[in-house]
């Protein structure tokens, strides 16, 4: 894992098996709060998990959506005795890899300070967290809503994915004031970014106006 700001740090990235662009990759986040260490998205690298143990473990670990998880999730249940959340509408594909400790399905505020936020449109089960951080910088992590794809800020649309949703989540987005922009996967490029207000906006019209569509691939 590597350190990104005084209570953040970001998994090695994770190249998913399967995938036929060999440039996808996949993160997560460590988020120091001050009841403890949260994880956000998908950590499967063993040697992340050790250093997760060596910052001092989680309590609790967060899905965007159910893309995220994978056996990783219930290694760090295990390991940690953390709690595992999803949306409700996460909870059938993720059982399938771990036993979800709660669920959500509206927005809510946990552990005093991260807001989280269900903003459906990639998947029906999508969620956004933000947190302002203490130390001056708003993070938000958005899953996959909005993704890099080579330099190209996009929304992913996936079978389940649902237009009208999205586009309510994106006018949802441009209230928002973050620093930090974190994803879950991208395509070619480190998985945040800092932005000011107007590249905030500037980027969140590029991603509405470039929809990267995996809803039928080639030879479908």
């Amino acid at each position: 894992m590597k350190q990104l700001y005084e209570d953040l740090w970001i998994s090695t990235p994770e190249f998913p098996p399967g995938e036929r662009d060999p440039e996808v990759m996949m993160h997560g986040f460590l988020l120091k709060l001050s009841r403890g260490n949260v994880l956000i998205s998908r950590v499967e690298d063993h040697e992340d998990h050790n250093i997760i143990s060596d910052l001092g473990g989680i309590f609790r670990h967060y899905l965007t959506h159910w893309h995220e998880a994978g056996p990783g999730a219930r290694l760090l249940q295990q390991r940690f005795n953390s709690a595992l959340y999803c949306h409700n509408r996460a909870l059938g594909p993720v059982s399938s890899f771990a036993e979800a400790d709660d669920t959500f399905n509206q927005a809510e505020v946990h552990c005093g300070s991260l807001h989280v936020v269900p903003t459906p449109g990639h998947t029906p089960g999508s969620t956004t967290y933000l947190y302002a951080s203490p130390y001056g910088k708003t993070y938000l992590f958005v899953g996959d809503t909005i993704s890099l794809s080579h330099q190209r800020w996009v929304t992913v649309l996936v079978p389940e994915s649902n237009e009208a949703d999205l586009k309510k989540t994106l006018e949802f987005y441009r209230a928002l004031r973050p620093d930090v922009v974190l994803m879950g996967t991208t395509k070619g490029h480190l998985s945040w970014q800092e932005v000011t207000m107007r590249e905030w906006l500037a980027l969140l019209d590029e991603a509405e106006n470039s929809p990267l569509d995996l809803r039928q691939r080639p030879g479908e």
